[in-house]
């Protein structure tokens, strides 16, 4: 392809995700030049047009935050636009951008302000921090992403039909209340008083318990087990 096609080719790309004003804005401050970008649109393209529902969906999400939250949010991620693992792609990216889920949950409380707690340099602190009606809530946000061996399955059985697994693996289990246990030190670490700690899961299913319905029942319920008078646990999963 010649430079004037690759030229047209980017503009109209660029056109097309102007369309997600958050998406671009966050493209827009990061290093274009870079190959490793994530809006690499001759790489991206045209991938993005069909995958135009889940860029919609991010951005509803990213649309929730007030401008102060947002341009904190875009400041913490934006390095992790050229950053590409060969086994897990842009997941840096997509765990923090999930971030704005719990901001969402917060919202969808009643809570009012809401906003992202400033990074220490001592300690690890909870992500967001929200009050309401002199209640003060704190919430972390843990993305659990696939296992390293689902991934590898994913690549061996691309063309292959998955097997179906009903119930949730011990490691799997493993892996939530390890995130879980990472939320409630980071919670504890906050030094000012609250009335609420909350730990939001946004999990990726392994495929081999994404097509089941007893795996997400099963996982509604060992979610909920975790809550306890100090800690709440909730969680969302991936479409």
């Amino acid at each position: 392809m010649n430079g004037l096609s690759d030229s047209v080719r980017e503009k109209e790309a660029e056109e097309w995700l102007s369309n997600f004003p958050r998406l671009f804005d966050l493209y827009q401050s990061s290093r274009k030049e870079d190959p490793k970008n994530y809006f690499n649109f001759r790489e991206l393209f045209p991938i993005a047009y069909i995958g135009s529902a889940a860029f919609a969906e991010i951005e509803k999400t990213l649309a929730q935050l007030d401008a102060e939250s947002w341009e904190k949010l875009r400041k913490k991620t934006l390095s992790y636009i050229t950053k590409n693992s060969s086994r897990r792609g842009y997941h840096q990216l997509f765990n923090g951008l999930n971030e704005a889920r719990g901001y969402g949950y917060l919202a969808g409380q009643g809570y009012d302000p809401i906003s992202f707690i400033d990074e220490d340099p001592a300690r690890r602190l909870p992500d967001l921090l929200a009050k309401k009606l002199g209640s003060v809530a704190i919430l972390e946000v843990k993305t659990v992403n696939q296992s390293d061996e689902d991934i590898g399955q994913e690549s061996l059985q691309r063309h292959a039909a998955t097997k179906v697994e009903p119930r949730l693996s011990e490691k799997f289990k493993s892996r939530i209340l390890r995130s879980i246990r990472d939320a409630r030190e980071q919670l504890d670490a906050y030094p000012n008083r609250t009335d609420r700690k909350i730990a939001f899961l946004f999990v990726h299913m392994d495929s081999s318990q994404s097509t089941c319905g007893e795996s997400y029942a099963e996982l509604d319920n060992f979610v909920t087990a975790q809550t306890t008078s100090s800690l709440e646990v909730i969680h969302q999963t991936t479409p």
